[in-house]
């Protein structure tokens, strides 16, 4: 499982957005100034959580989304953030996180999880219900646990998957009683063992060449099983619809269907407006000036579990010298960024620190507060003892090549130009030229993935309140999320080793060792968390901003999104 997904939008092109609890249609103007959150206590909240006897039978529900993926397996390494919503509705999801990430089992696939010490080590018996059966008519049985394992530990380098966390600390899945029971055992004691094997892998996909190849552009509903299925896939129109799967043996889902529609961010407020969709993801003033509006909407904020950064190439010739990309940091105001990122929008939150936990979340600390201050100051000194000195024009150069670098900017908010040029003024100011590339929203993957930059801004999602278990995602040298390529590959061992530590307060303790020592190579600054809102037509139930409730932005058990009557 991922903890981390990466947001398809760049940092530069995203703003954080209102946090003042549970919204509503009233004028937003007039609400009081919000901090973001800085303990569990100040969580907050807004979905309409209702139970399913609350909920109409039958209606529609259409959502934007904003691609459809060419790699439909949310496993996959390939896959992003919406491969999970899309698979979400109609493949087998095992468990389920509250608003704070505490983990239940659903019952509809697991009858009984048990988790004992056995010889020193985690073991953990898992009952799949007797009638759980895939949509093609195969049993769920034990080999699906085996086949994920298998895929996801990390031994098989073919398979291509985004993160090998937890399951490479497996030692061996095992046919327990019957057919429909796994063993899983680890190595030694392991915390996290919840948090695996929420999604499983069908047994079509067991091996490497399936796993990557078969859902590509086919999402094969026939594998799937679930309260809906999918009744129409049309990646070219934009559409993927679903309906209630008569193969389904739980408690029966209460939309007669459910549309996903493909369009970009501003044709989805748009669309909003019109009464094409029923909810839409804000986040800019403009985009909730627009919204908030609307006849019959209601606005529903949270806290967020993301982290918005500035990654710094250390691979460009210009910032290969750790010396250079801190003295950049100091030139960088993440205070100023902050408030042209909140600007009217009633929102602070404290400048955030860390990559592994949360504010609000018990063991965090200010990491990277303790390494960068803002120092434009300084940063010239370093500049200068670095070898780069300012020009006539007022840029450095060294060895005749001046400091130069390039930023690309994705999506064309108003927010996003204002946050390139004052970061542009901030390294003006020490004697470094910022080039700001303006791309449109489809570029972000080839620029990511590309690394076409000097200095790039993005997001990650986590999906799971357990930081340390994804220490390795953002730190070990061979991750795909770690962009900068700073961190060197000497740190992997001990990066490792936080997850693998028998107690939760070890592996804190640990793991910010680990981020204060990674953050010292300065390749990423953290600049905002920020909240999260959500506008919707009034009465639609278990949706909106609910913090680490479900997985990929979506609330919970499928069944229980519906209208309220």
């Amino acid at each position: 499982m991922r903890k981390i997904s990466l947001s398809l939008v760049a940092l530069a092109a995203a703003s954080s957005l209102v946090l003042s609890g549970c919204g509503s249609d009233s004028d937003d103007s007039k609400a009081p100034k919000s901090k973001g959150a800085t303990s569990e206590k100040e969580i907050l909240t807004s979905y309409n959580p209702q139970p399913a006897s609350n909920l109409k039978q039958g209606g529609k529900l259409t959502l934007p989304i904003v691609e459809i993926p060419d790699q439909l397996n949310p496993l996959n390494g390939d896959g992003s953030l919406y491969t999970g919503k899309i698979a979400w509705f109609y493949q087998p999801v095992l468990s389920f996180n509250d608003p704070k990430g505490n983990i239940t089992f659903n019952k509809d696939y697991l009858t009984d999880v048990k988790q004992e010490t056995v010889g020193g080590n985690t073991q953990v018996t898992y009952t799949i219900n007797p009638k759980a059966k895939w949509n093609d008519g195969q049993e769920m049985d034990w080999t699906m646990f085996r086949d994920t394992w298998n895929a996801q530990n990390g031994k098989n380098k073919d398979y291509v998957v985004g993160s090998t966390d937890g399951y490479s600390s497996i030692t061996s899945v095992k046919k327990g009683k019957d057919a429909k029971q796994a063993v899983v055992t680890f190595k030694g004691t392991f915390v996290y063992w919840k948090s695996l094997f929420y999604l499983v892998v069908n047994p079509h996909i067991a091996k490497a060449e399936d796993f990557n190849k078969a859902y590509v552009s086919k999402p094969h509903a026939e594998w799937g099983a679930g309260p809906y299925t999918i009744s129409k896939f049309d990646a070219k129109g934009g559409t993927v619809t679903y309906k209630p799967n008569p193969n389904w043996w739980g408690e029966k889902p209460h939309l007669d269907e459910f549309t996903f529609v493909q369009m970009e961010e501003s044709a989805s407020v748009n669309a909003f407006k019109n009464g094409q969709i029923d909810a839409v993801e804000v986040k800019a003033a403009e985009q909730l000036n627009q919204v908030k509006s609307v006849q019959g909407t209601e606005l529903r904020r949270g806290t967020t579990p993301s982290n918005n950064l500035l990654v710094f190439n250390s691979t460009s010739p210009q910032l290969k010298d750790v010396k250079v990309r801190k003295a950049l940091m100091e030139g960088i105001d993440r205070a100023q960024l902050a408030k042209v990122t909140f600007q009217g929008m009633g929102y602070t939150e404290p400048l955030p620190g860390s990559f592994n936990l949360y504010p609000f979340q018990k063991g965090y600390q200010d990491n990277f507060g303790k390494l960068v201050k803002f120092d434009p100051e300084q940063a010239k000194k370093d500049l200068d003892a670095a070898g780069w000195k300012a020009g006539s024009d007022g840029v450095r150069a060294k060895d005749g090549k001046k400091l130069e670098l390039t930023f690309p900017t994705i999506g064309d908010r108003s927010t996003t130009k204002a946050r390139a040029t004052a970061m542009a003024q901030m390294l003006k100011n020490i004697g470094v030229k910022l080039n700001i590339e303006a791309h449109p929203s489809a570029d972000f993957n080839k620029v990511f993935t590309k690394r076409a930059f000097d200095i790039f801004g993005m997001g990650f999602i986590s999906s799971d309140p357990n930081g340390m278990l994804y220490i390795c995602q953002m730190y070990c040298s061979d991750s795909t999320l770690n962009v900068s390529r700073s961190v060197p590959a000497s740190m992997d061992e001990e990066t490792k080793a936080v997850t693998n530590l028998p107690t939760l307060d070890e592996q804190i303790k640990a793991g910010n060792e680990v981020e204060l020592k990674a953050m010292e190579t300065y390749g990423i600054m953290p600049t905002h968390n920020g909240p999260t809102i959500w506008a919707v037509k009034k009465g639609l139930a278990n949706y909106g901003a609910a913090q680490f409730y479900g997985h990929y932005g979506i609330i919970g058990a499928p069944e229980l999104v519906g209208w309220q009557k």
